[in-house]
C-alpha cells in the first residue's frame, strides 16, 4: 500500500510513525498492495472527533498514483482518541474500513462493520 502519513501538528510524530507501523500491518492482512491512502493527524481546532473518512471520489484522476488506486483520506485526532480512552490503532481501522465500502448506518450495517473491526484488530495483535 502507499500512503501518506502527515501530522498537521508538530507534537504529533510520534503518532506518525505508529499509524505507519499500523498501515503495513494493514497492508500485509489485507492485500492492500495496489491502493493508496492519506492519513493525516489533526487537532480539536480541526475536528473534535476521533476520526472521518473520505472516500476518493470515483473516476477522480490521480496521475501521479501509477498503477495504484486511491482509497481515500482518513483524519485522525490524536488527542481526542486518547482523552477518551480510544485506541489510536482502533480508529484508523474503523476509518480504514469505511474507505473499503462499510458503514454503521443501520443496526444490520453497523454489527458487520464491529465485526470485521474486531477480526482485524485480533490478527493485527498477533502478527508478526
Amino acid at each position: 500500500m502507499k500512503k501518506l502519513v502527515l501530522s498537521l501538528k508538530r507534537k504529533f510524530s510520534k503518532e506518525e510513525k505508529t499509524v505507519k507501523k499500523i498501515l503495513n500491518k494493514l497492508d500485509h492482512l489485507l492485500g492492500l498492495k495496489d491502493k493508496y491512502v492519506e492519513v493525516y493527524l489533526v487537532g480539536d481546532s480541526f475536528m473534535k472527533k476521533n476520526v472521518l473518512s473520505f472516500p476518493a471520489p470515483e473516476g477522480f484522476p490521480r496521475p501521479d498514483l501509477r498503477g495504484c488506486k486511491s482509497l481515500g483520506e482518513i483524519y485522525l485526532n490524536p488527542k481526542y482518541i486518547k482523552e477518551h480512552d480510544e485506541d489510536l490503532g482502533y480508529m484508523l481501522v474503523h476509518g480504514l474500513l469505511h474507505l473499503l465500502g462499510y458503514d454503521h448506518k443501520t443496526k444490520s450495517d453497523r454489527i458487520k462493520m464491529e465485526r470485521k473491526e474486531q477480526e482485524i484488530w485480533h490478527k493485527m495483535q498477533f502478527s508478526v
